[in-house]
């Protein structure tokens, strides 16, 4: 019994049987392991150095990334604070580079439509008088006042000016050789009649005629007129009525004639001093006593025009 009993040696932790007083391994007497026997097992508790240094080396891991990557970590954000402003300005350099962009455009395309409209111009003025559609603007013209008054179908019509050019752009049948436009003001002088008042006075293209040097006679151009017919009752108008004329002629050679074939003709020089007496009324005051029947009558005014109640 007593050589199967052993304790352990409390220098080297050997086994040391009990009847012996220096443990076989160190040499550490026996006898203080005898007397410490129960003490073994909290010896045995060597895992404090094992524990303390895991305590240790966390400490010693932990501070030196904390201390040792965070400044890289501080340092490493300035760069985008850096970098937005460069975004910015970017964009502030992309923005400006667009406007600029259209600008270009802008001032390319009013080039474009202003050489357009220089050549178009150019062209018309080399084409004009072949048709209204090349001449979207007026071509130069001549105005010679006329400021001539006569009566007919009981209008009062003044010939303002006559203008001559090679071509009108109101007017949608311009003849190729010229135009010679006579402005007129028309007043309707016997407003008491009421024909007047659901009839018009006259036609202006059946009515008026233009005698060309030579003699020659020419109508007014188809749809060469403001206003087809003259003023009705109690009217005003201003309107202008258009003629096919070489443009080498001379306005004050021509004549402007009114009237139908088949009645009393008005004939107009464009000369602006033409003597239009003759076509003036006329009156005279005889006082003449007659008897008709049983009754005596005086003739006080007599009166002579070509024209009354429209007729």
């Amino acid at each position: 019994m007593a050589q199967s009993t052993t304790h352990v040696c409390t220098n080297c932790n050997a086994p040391v049987p009990n009847n012996m007083s220096f443990c076989p391994n160190c040499g550490t007497p026996a006898s203080a392991g005898n007397s410490n026997h129960a003490s073994y097992a909290p010896t045995q508790k060597a895992p404090p150095p094992y524990t303390a240094y895991p305590p240790q080396a966390p400490p010693a891991y932990q501070p030196t990334p904390t201390q040792q990557y965070q400044p890289p970590l501080q340092s490493s954000q300035p760069p985008p604070a850096y970098a937005r402003p460069q975004k910015k300005s970017s964009r502030g350099i992309l923005k400006v580079g667009m406007i600029l962009l259209i600008l270009l455009i802008l001032l390319g395309a009013g080039g474009f439509f202003a050489f357009r409209y220089v050549s178009g111009r150019s062209g018309n003025t080399t084409t004009a008088g072949v048709n209204s559609e090349v001449t979207p603007t007026q071509a130069p013209l001549t105005t010679t006042p006329i400021n001539a008054t006569v009566n007919y179908a009981s209008v009062n019509i003044t010939i303002i000016n006559a203008q001559q050019a090679t071509s009108f752009a109101d007017d949608t049948s311009t003849p190729s050789q010229g135009v010679v436009r006579l402005n007129l003001h028309a007043v309707q002088s016997d407003a008491g009649n009421v024909y007047f008042a659901s009839a018009p006075s006259f036609a202006y293209p059946e009515c008026f005629t233009l005698l060309l040097p030579g003699g020659n006679k020419v109508s007014m151009a188809p749809g060469g007129y403001k206003d087809l017919s003259g003023p009705a009752q109690k009217g005003d108008q201003t309107t202008w009525i258009d003629f096919p004329a070489s443009s080498n002629l001379q306005v004050n050679q021509m004549i402007l004639q009114i009237g139908k074939d088949t009645e009393e003709q008005i004939q107009v020089p464009l000369t602006g001093h033409a003597d239009l007496s003759q076509y003036q009324p006329k009156q005279s005051n005889p006082n003449l006593r007659v008897q008709f029947g049983s009754m005596f009558w005086t003739l006080k005014t007599v009166t002579l025009k070509l024209s009354d109640s429209g007729t």
